[in-house]
């Protein structure tokens, strides 16, 4: 047998052991005492970053030590950056000399996928510059939190936005319009929570490529969801959370390409009918005590349903439901 040194090992090999380490302490150590493994360490180590605006923990230093470290910088996977809380008396803290900081590191992030961004003011013009650049040039899924959004924007260049999870409100509304213009042509999945008619203002905008739609919807906001769900024809897996209460009636001809849903009894059998679905789940409200929950319109889906996941309220699901479920679904 052959005996093979540390530095011999192929990398694949090495990056294997960086994935086995558990905690970022172990990654640390394994940075600090193997030459060989301290890339793949350090990639892992700050594959996740969080900074935290307005604290008082010397935010340029830190930065600056990240730009010093081109590698480090082209390691970053996701970023999330967190001002104060919107409840905070001292909101918003993070200035524009912070926020002219992170816009240096933003342009050096080159393998960036992730971005999230909570509380903050994207008004600044360094950032929004920054950002609009980062979202411009590679594919990027966004988070964004409640924000203090600028007015006016007018996209220059398309955006390739791939997933967006937002909260849309009046005072947001204009900058979510702009973003879904932007990044209509790149857009394949969406995770929205609006209130009031916010999202029938967003339904004329064409997303071509939205496959992936999830809606948090409350008893104020079911009839706009209802027409942005009308108007989007590509969805092929949509959850709907929130309110339990069926929509609005939608067309016949509406999402005709739909695949999965997950969503309320009550929503389920109003929208599987006349769509192709294969997958269904469904979490039982603690209301729905009796069995007659599990109705006859699953069966009316035109394709066949192969995937019935539950998750009831009570530790048992009745033997009696199991087995109607079974007939009428038979092919699960």
């Amino acid at each position: 047998m052959v005996a093979i040194g540390l530095l011999d090992i192929p990398p694949e090999i090495q990056l294997q052991i960086a994935e086995f380490v558990e905690t970022r302490q172990t990654l640390k150590v394994l940075s600090v005492i193997s030459r060989s493994l301290r890339c793949i360490a350090q990639s892992i180590l700050f594959e996740k970053l969080r900074i935290d605006l307005g604290t008082e923990l010397g935010l340029r230093g830190s930065v600056d030590d990240l730009l010093a470290n081109p590698r480090i910088c082209a390691a970053i996977r996701f970023l999330e950056l967190r001002g104060q809380s919107l409840f905070s008396s001292t909101y918003p803290r993070n200035d524009d000399n912070e926020l002219s900081v992170i816009q240096k590191m933003l342009s050096e992030m080159v393998g960036l996928r992730k971005l999230s961004i909570y509380h903050i003011n994207l008004s600044n013009k360094s950032l929004l510059d920054a950002f609009l650049w980062i979202a411009a040039n590679k594919p990027l899924q966004i988070s964004l939190g409640w924000n203090i959004y600028p007015c006016g924007v007018t996209p220059h260049t398309p955006l390739q936005i791939s997933y967006l999870d937002l909260m849309v409100n009046h005072s947001s509304l204009e900058f979510c319009q702009w973003m879904f213009h932007a990044s209509a042509t790149t857009l394949t999945g969406l995770d929205i929570m609006a209130d009031n008619d916010e999202l029938m203002k967003l339904a004329d905008i064409n997303l071509p490529f939205l496959h992936d739609l999830t809606l948090w919807i409350n008893e104020s906001s079911t009839t706009s969801a209802a027409a942005f769900v009308t108007a989007q024809k590509a969805i092929r897996k949509l959850i709907l959370r929130g309110s339990t209460l069926p929509l609005p009636p939608i067309p016949p001809n509406a999402l005709p390409n739909l695949r999965e849903l997950k969503a309320s009894t009550k929503q389920v059998s109003q929208l599987v009918p006349g769509r192709p679905v294969e997958a269904i789940e469904v979490t039982l409200d603690h209301r729905e005590c009796d069995q007659d929950w599990f109705r006859e319109e699953v069966r009316e889906s035109t394709a066949r349903v192969r995937m019935l996941r539950v998750h009831p309220q009570t530790a048992i699901l009745d033997t009696r439901m199991v087995k109607r479920m079974v007939t009428v679904l038979p092919s699960l």
